[in-house]
């Protein structure tokens, strides 16, 4: 279950923060996040990923809802001895999110926190309505269960189902 916003939401704007521990060492966790081109072998929502740079992709994903999600992620700062990971977000949404690894018992820490402008226009005038929001969180928190699980997969990742270069 995601954590509550940190703030409230105004808007079109999401505030999203996960606190997970996961059965894998920090450096595998980070290895897959930095990795744009892969995710599609981890996170069962991401359905393609075109590498543009190697510091920007754009990624194609769904979750739950049957909106596909048009993004580029272009990774911000990356310290690998501290852990830290900032990836701006644009496209469907704007923003960026901020990724903390660090060791803990049996593996490690994850801290996601996520900042996001809808900016597709029926996403946007949908969230205006309070029950959509809330399904729109339940859209994401779907997202979020599935990226916590393929980050803590212990074994190699399955082979790619999409496109990615």
């Amino acid at each position: 279950m995601p954590t509550p916003p940190q703030a409230p939401d105004r808007g079109g704007w999401f505030t999203f923060r996960e606190d997970w521990t996961l059965p894998v060492a920090p450096a595998v966790v980070l290895d897959r996040l930095v990795d744009l081109g892969a995710y599609p072998t981890w996170w069962r929502q991401v359905r393609s990923v075109e590498q543009l740079s190697p510091d920007r992709a754009r990624v194609r994903a769904r979750s739950v809802l049957p909106v596909p999600l048009d993004l580029v992620l272009s990774r911000d700062q990356q310290d690998r001895e501290d852990g830290r990971l900032r990836v701006g977000i644009d496209g469907d949404l704007q923003g960026y999110v901020e990724v903390h690894v660090t060791p803990a018992a049996g593996g490690c820490r994850v801290v996601w926190e996520q900042r996001v402008l809808l900016a597709k226009p029926g996403l946007r005038h949908l969230a205006a309505l309070p029950p959509a929001r809330w399904v729109l969180r339940a859209n994401h928190a779907a997202m979020m269960r599935s990226a916590r699980t393929g980050l803590g997969r212990t074994e190699a990742p399955p082979a790619v189902r999409g496109n990615h270069a």
